[in-house]
């Protein structure tokens, strides 16, 4: 029996226990007047229309004829059924004491409800509580269809990729990939499921500077998160700045980069779970803007994304759906630089060392089979608060550089976020790679990116950048699987689309 069948009849049960409760404590207060009639106050038998009142039947005499037409009052049966209408509903409330009050409710019911979820704190507890519903093996796959098509399409309040949308959907939509606990879901219902994904726009957040020096180049780092279906085949770019009123040849400089997600050649549209450890992961996305003239800056970078779920045996039609998406950017360049400091002694080149000793990992397939594994929270001392750490890593063959990443990070608790992008990346090499004394790991320390730092991270002044080198033995730590079907991997589920296949750029 499903949620649905189980809450009708609980909702019949409560209802005929209610009713027959309530109306048989009327029936023992209320229902039996006398209606005009002398009866007896003792045995309730008619009593003839003369003084005094005696009964004929118990032979009880009554003074005052008004006690003759008194309701009939069952004080027993009405203590009874009070007393049965309070344990019941005392029963319902340590019911509902650990679960959602929408439990009494039908799961269709809640989700027509769904869009009005803005208004009171019990309207509020909907998407949480739809959220659970999603995971639990009671729902039926109509149901799951029906508040899959209703994330996919939002409301007039919450459209799809905003801001209020991320805030009543995405909990709801996090839960996709454990929402077909079973094999046995119809095949049919995955597919539209899929379907209803792939026309979902990203939500894009970007992450620039307010305020910037005209010396070195600027780099704005957006954040991807989207669900679309892990068969599906992504391309996002980006494709211009607009209302630029100042310094407009320099931002028409912005690279109209394509970056497609790195699906395994064996995905398949369908599966158990098949949005298992696919959607929902943070990507973060580098945009090079480049060197900017003095001045102020404000406009909007356009975004073009198209996302296409490829027809199968069990559903031949094709799902394509795309859009743009126009994110506001304002940033003031100043004519002068941000003075930093150059810093480095022994303990602090021991730290980084330390953050970067577990080494590259690499697995054996697909399309990403390699990354440097770093510790970030090596350098979260409160002394280091002041330092931006910029840092170019290499991987090193004979001295030869075969994979370079550029990283920054701020000291002290900044450190928990991290930016980067991949310069240089021979996969060939680096899938032969072995730990001997030819591969070597080096990290050097880079003003210019440590200059990331300080004008994206935080609000505390940042004085001072690490400008030591540090170099090692480079360990390799030997993966399973296929990494792009990793939860932990957060950005290289995308791929810049390059010709050399050897040498990629491609966030980490």
């Amino acid at each position: 029996m499903n949620f649905d069948a189980t809450v009708i009849l609980v909702w019949i049960g409560v209802l005929l226990f209610a009713t027959i409760t309530i109306y048989g404590l009327w029936w023992s207060l209320f229902c039996d007047r006398a209606k005009d009639q002398r009866r007896c106050p003792q045995c309730w038998h008619m009593v003839l229309d003369r003084f005094p009142f005696r009964c004929p039947e118990c032979g009880y005499v009554t003074l005052f004829e008004k006690n003759l037409f008194r309701t009939r009052r069952r004080w027993g049966f009405a203590a009874l059924t009070l007393c049965s209408l309070i344990i019941g509903t005392t029963w319902l409330r340590d019911q509902l004491a650990t679960r959602s009050w929408w439990s009494l409710f039908p799961d269709r019911i809640v989700i027509l409800i769904l869009p009005w979820s803005d208004d009171g704190e019990t309207l509020r507890e909907i998407p949480a509580y739809l959220a659970s519903r999603l995971s639990s093996v009671d729902m039926s796959d109509a149901n799951r269809l029906r508040l899959i098509n209703q994330c996919a399409s939002g409301d007039s309040l919450a459209p799809p990729g905003s801001v209020r949308w991320i805030e009543k959907y995405a909990g709801i939509a996090d839960k996709i990939d454990s929402s077909f606990p079973g094999v046995d879901t119809d095949t049919a219902t995955i597919h539209e499921c899929e379907k209803a994904m792939n026309s979902m726009p990203p939500f894009l957040h970007l992450e620039a500077p307010t305020t910037w020096n005209s010396v070195e180049p600027l780099v704005a780092i957006v954040q991807v998160e989207n669900w679309w279906p892990y068969a599906s085949e992504i391309k996002l770019r980006v494709i211009g700045v607009n209302t630029i009123p100042v310094g407009a040849s320099d931002m028409d400089r912005l690279k109209h980069e394509v970056w497609e997600r790195a699906n395994p050649a064996t995905s398949t549209a369908v599966s158990g779970k098949p949005w298992k450890d696919s959607r929902g992961l943070p990507t973060l996305i580098p945009i090079h803007l480049g060197q900017l003239c003095a001045g102020k800056y404000a406009g909007e970078i356009l975004f073009e994304w198209e996302s296409t779920l490829p027809a199968t045996a069990d559903s031949p039609i094709e799902s394509n759906a795309k859009g743009v998406i126009t994110i506001p950017i304002s940033i003031d360049v100043l004519p002068t630089a941000l003075a930093l400091a150059p810093m480095s002694t022994p303990a602090i080149d021991e730290l980084v060392k330390e953050a970067f000793e577990p080494g590259m990992l690499r697995w054996p397939t697909g399309r990403v089979r390699h990354a440097f594994s770093y510790l970030p929270y090596k350098t979260s001392s409160t002394e280091l608060e002041s330092c931006a750490f910029g840092m170019i890593v290499e991987a090193l063959q004979d001295g030869v550089p075969r994979r370079r990443l550029n990283l920054w990070w701020r000291g002290g608790r900044g450190g928990s976020r991290t930016g980067w992008e991949i310069q240089m990346e021979d996969q060939k090499a680096l899938d032969i790679a072995v730990q001997d004394g030819h591969w070597s790991m080096r990290i050097r320390g880079d003003e210019t990116l440590a200059r990331r730092v300080a004008g994206m991270y935080g609000t505390a002044p940042v004085t001072q950048w690490w400008s030591g080198t540090v170099e090692f033995p480079l360990t390799i730590s030997e993966r399973s699987g296929d990494r792009t079907t990793s939860r932990s991997d957060r950005g290289r589920v995308w791929v810049l689309q390059e010709p050399n296949d050897t040498v990629k750029i491609k966030p980490d």
